[in-house]
């Protein structure tokens, strides 16, 4: 073979290389303790050039935060983060990348504009929905930090970022954040310690396992009918406050679907506390504090949700005492109302049926009321009390709520715009009784 042949064999090797290493870079996810990957972004607000790569931010830390329209934790962080990127703009970068979906999120800009005009905001943001992809953001809020020199710091849902944590970060302390990659190997799926799921292997026929929980185990939520659908043996879950424990003991579930679930305004979302200490349902979760995982494998033929959450009434009842019934309660909770002082404003309509929500409203064209209610009560602080339909409107509406949903006062002023209003008040509810333990 000519030496010209072997020449172009070897430049061909190398060029194919490369171009397999750059196409391995481009879809690499940013890796705790590992180089952020590159990344180019054009669509930019607060920003003096017309593109920006992870080069423009060395020397500083960087805080990445990956959002979407629907995301209502965070909506409402803005205001902190932008608190955050104020006190440390000497040594701190927030980035905030919103996901331009064009399907679902292309008016993502024009929200974020609206909000950054109503909230003051002064961040440096940007829209993209490539990188989300290449980076595997699943889910929202996704915050990566990254160090002066580029390297990841940690990937967090940052329910726990602070201004102490920050700080501590630029005095060249190493504080710990709740992963959303997580450090210890779990999958929540498969029995706790099998397989060396998150321990030791270990045979049984029956365990249940209480735990308190830590910053590195992972996060689960699910009802205990969704578990035995599943894996027919049992169910697991972490993260847990002892009140959302005993949800699961006394009613199989923690959340249901507002005006449109079975407990909507029939069971109590709270619980009823008449102990004479209550310090072991104030949970912390930046310790943490007062917070728990649970694991409960039985034989097959026993996980049904009867069986199972009367397992865990009796370990409730073992390691802490209370005594704890269902009972039926006047629960505090906010009413919706039509106004007295105005008339109905709401005609059915025949209209095509749609809804849009985001943070700045709802359009909803031939739909029910409680569409309306949901929206506002994923957005809203409503000192975690649920929303409670007393307007007798049970035909389809339109309706164009335009207000911050964030904001109660907003929220407030617009209902009144369409003759309603948000009053607390009372209801009485199935409700979760703890009390102190029989002496």
């Amino acid at each position: 073979m000519s030496t010209h042949k072997w020449q172009l064999i070897v430049v061909l090797f190398f060029i194919s290389n490369i171009v397999s290493n750059a196409n391995a870079a481009v879809h690499q996810a940013p890796k705790i303790g590992k180089p952020c990957p590159d990344f180019k972004l054009t669509n930019l607000v607060n920003s003096k050039k017309k593109l920006v790569t992870l080069k423009d931010f060395r020397g500083k830390w960087l805080m990445i935060d990956f959002w979407e329209t629907t995301c209502i934790s965070c909506v409402q962080r803005f205001p902190e983060v932008n608190r955050l990127q104020q006190i440390f703009k000497k040594d701190l970068t927030v980035l905030l990348i919103g996901y331009n979906d064009y399907q679902y999120d292309r008016h993502i800009k024009k929200m974020y504009l609206q909000i950054q005009d109503r909230l003051h905001l002064q961040m440096l943001a940007a829209f993209d929905s490539i990188l989300l992809k290449r980076w595997h953001v699943y889910s929202v809020p996704h915050i990566i930090l990254v160090d002066p020199i580029g390297v990841v710091y940690t990937i967090t849902g940052g329910s726990d970022m602070d201004s102490a944590k920050i700080r501590q970060l630029i005095d060249g302390k190493k504080p710990g954040f709740r992963l959303k990659e997580f450090a210890r190997k779990f999958d929540w799926q498969q029995p706790l310690l099998i397989n060396n799921n998150g321990g030791l292997d270990t045979e049984f026929l029956y365990r249940s396992i209480l735990t308190r929980y830590v910053e590195e185990d992972p996060l689960t939520l699910d009802n205990i009918g969704n578990y035995t659908e599943k894996n027919k043996v049992g169910f697991q879950i972490t993260c847990a406050p002892l009140s959302r424990l005993y949800q699961y003991a006394y009613l199989g579930k923690v959340y249901w679907a507002l005006y449109n679930d079975t407990f909507y305004g029939k069971v109590s979302p709270e619980l009823a506390l008449e102990i004479s200490d209550s310090s072991d349902f104030k949970p912390d979760f930046n310790k943490p504090r007062n917070i728990f995982n649970y694991s409960l494998f039985v034989p097959p033929g026993k996980a049904n949700v009867e069986y199972l959450m009367k397992v865990l009434q009796r370990e409730l009842k073992n390691c802490f005492g209370y005594e704890a019934s269902i009972e039926n309660r006047e629960m505090p909770c906010w009413l919706l109302q039509l106004r007295k002082d105005t008339a109905v404003l709401f005609k059915p309509t025949n209209s095509t049926r749609s809804l849009y929500m985001d943070a700045m409203g709802l359009q909803i064209d031939s739909g029910k009321l409680g569409e309306l209610i949901i929206g506002i009560s994923g957005f809203c602080p409503l000192d975690r009390l649920q929303i409670y339909d007393e307007t007798g409107i049970d035909y389809p509406i339109d309706i164009e709520f335009k207000a911050l949903l964030t904001d109660f006062s907003e929220v407030q002023q617009e209902l009144h715009r369409h003759g309603l209003e948000l009053v607390k008040g009372k209801k009485w509810m199935k409700t979760i009784v703890i009390r102190n333990p029989a002496p």
